[in-house]
């Protein structure tokens, strides 16, 4: 069995950290991160002023980006209960239904060129302020759309500014928050997809009894709302320290890591951070590791690569697509037909979700990806692999127990989804990039996302409306292929600090440590020197 395990990246990795345990030299692969032991000895967020007030500008700044997506997603599902909607817009059903859903996501993939550009050249405050203003004047189009075409292009332009949102936040987030809390906070900010869903989803509930078009134009313009936040609050914030060391501002950066991560102070903890950050830097400049190109030009790379494919299209493949756009399609199929009814089970499930999707997100440093990757897609196999027997059941018997059973199975199948990929897909994803490659690559993860979402909202009416249940069998079989390579291919990230997560990916090359100890001596040396210097004299 030891050997099968040795043959892929993921098992291997845990058979040679269980061999580094017994050791006296473990490689650096394995080897205690000093950085991740200096921010576990630091007080916690909530202890220090200078944190709460990098959090405390962090959501509304970056984190709320991933509302607007989940805003829409909701409000879609909403729509299709709102009789207003319907009838404005002849209604839509099938390939129609699927096109004014999926037009969002192809907005993003035709921005997703430019968004990494602009928050690498310009900075990620600049990719979150273009990206809040596109959408801002698509949602105010969205509300005053007079055809289906309008709402189409309104949608359209929704979709071209989220993808500068959602490529420029999570470098933000993970480059600027502490050590201690930066795998919490940015695993925050996917579930915030389902913050923006349960304000779509109470606020259409409540819109859909206006006797009006305004029942669907209020929650239209409404979407603009997280960007508007994102525009209040994002230039109290400093820039990215990796941004600002990459393009010669070295100064501001140490001043920005000794505000928010020293509170004030120059510790050991934000010494060895500027150390390892320049190190990396240079590391990947000398390597010319900063191009499209080198993208795929290395081993290591084309892992990275492989890996945010994979959680872009496993969080929209996974089944969930059925639930976040079309749960009216498939409450019709099991018999719950009301409207009202379904909007309530809409708001309750987006509650549900987002519960479960936060409390792992502050689990994850603890519990790991990989294991939460584990549970997740072996526990959505089993659980979708009942809820399609159980809608076949109730297709050919019409039984009411079946029609409860696929309601409770929806349920329990979020929950396994909520664990690991509303949580982990950005967070993950943003962790193992290395800086040279951070927009570029969660440019490529919005990139697959969309994709996956626009085939997702294309096809999933059509296979709804012509196959029933039976195209569910579609997702049984993707998900045992999502199990699969969780398993063979997810490196475990834990306990590593983000310059020294490249070693895994790179090998013993990619190490920072030694280089940054070297740095960390000269700045010592330059310390001590300025001291004597501005000792009297005599003393």
């Amino acid at each position: 069995m030891d050997a099968f395990r040795r043959r892929f990246p993921a098992p291997r990795q845990k058979l040679l950290e269980r061999e580094a345990r017994t050791s006296p030299s473990p490689s650096a692969t394995y080897e205690p991160s000093k950085i991740s032991q200096l921010a576990k000895e630091s007080p916690s967020w909530y202890k220090v002023a200078s944190r709460r007030r990098l959090y405390g500008l962090l959501f509304p700044a970056a984190i709320v980006s991933y509302m607007t997506s989940g805003y829409d997603g909701s409000m879609m599902n909403s729509l299709q209960t709102v009789s207003y909607w319907d009838d404005y817009f002849g209604r839509p059903r099938g390939s129609t239904l699927g096109l004014v859903s999926a037009v969002i996501a192809l907005g993003a993939i035709c921005s997703t060129p430019f968004a990494p550009w602009v928050a690498d050249k310009y900075g990620r405050r600049m990719g979150i302020t273009v990206g809040s203003i596109i959408m801002i004047v698509g949602a105010i189009v969205q509300c005053e759309s007079k055809n289906f075409a309008m709402f189409c292009i309104a949608r359209f332009i929704l979709g071209f500014g989220l993808s500068f949102c959602t490529t420029a936040s999570p470098s933000l987030v993970t480059e600027l928050s502490h050590p201690k809390e930066r795998v919490a906070v940015t695993a925050v900010c996917n579930t915030c997809w389902f913050l923006g869903s349960i304000l779509a989803a109470w606020i259409t509930y409540g819109t859909r009894l206006i006797p009006s078009t305004w029942s669907w134009r209020i929650p239209s313009l409404l979407q603009m709302v997280p960007s508007l936040i994102q525009l209040s609050a994002i230039w109290f914030l400093p820039e990215s320290p990796r941004w600002l060391i990459s393009n010669d501002r070295a100064d501001e950066a140490m001043a920005a890591l000794i505000q928010y991560h020293g509170d004030g102070v120059q510790t050991e903890l934000v010494q060895l951070e500027f150390a390892e950050i320049c190190a990396a830097i240079e590391l990947e400049k000398s390597t010319g590791s900063t191009t499209w190109k080198s993208m795929v030009s290395s081993k290591g790379n084309r892992y990275r690569v492989f890996i945010v494919i994979c959680m872009g299209t496993f969080s929209q493949w996974s089944g969930n697509g059925l639930v976040s756009y079309y749960l009216a399609r498939i409450l019709d199929s099991i018999g719950i037909t009301n409207k009202g009814t379904q909007a309530l089970i809409n708001g309750i499930l987006s509650i549900w979700n987002f519960g479960i999707a936060l409390t792992s997100a502050f689990l994850t440093e603890r519990i790991g990806r990989r294991p939460l990757f584990r549970i997740s897609t072996i526990g959505m196999l089993i659980i979708f692999t009942v809820w399609t027997i159980c809608s076949a059941l109730f297709a050919q018997t019409g039984a009411n127990s079946a029609a409860i059973a696929v309601l409770v199975f929806i349920f329990i199948f979020q929950f396994f989804y909520c664990i690991a990929f509303s949580p982990l897909p950005v967070a993950y994803s943003v962790e193992i990039l290395s800086y040279s490659v951070r927009a570029k690559g969660m440019a490529t993860y919005v990139f697959s996302t969309k994709v996956a979402v626009f085939v997702n909202q294309y096809v999933n009416p059509i296979g709804l409306q012509k196959a029933g249940w039976r195209y569910y069998i579609v997702y049984v079989v993707i998900l045992l292929i999502e199990s699969i390579i969780a398993y063979l291919f997810f490196l475990e990230t834990k306990g590593k600090a983000l310059e020294e997560i490249s070693v895994l990916f790179d090998g013993e090359e990619a190490d920072v440590k030694a280089i940054a100890s070297e740095k960390l001596a000269i700045m010592e040396d330059a310390t001590e020197e300025h001291h004597e210097h501005i000792l009297p004299k005599g003393n």
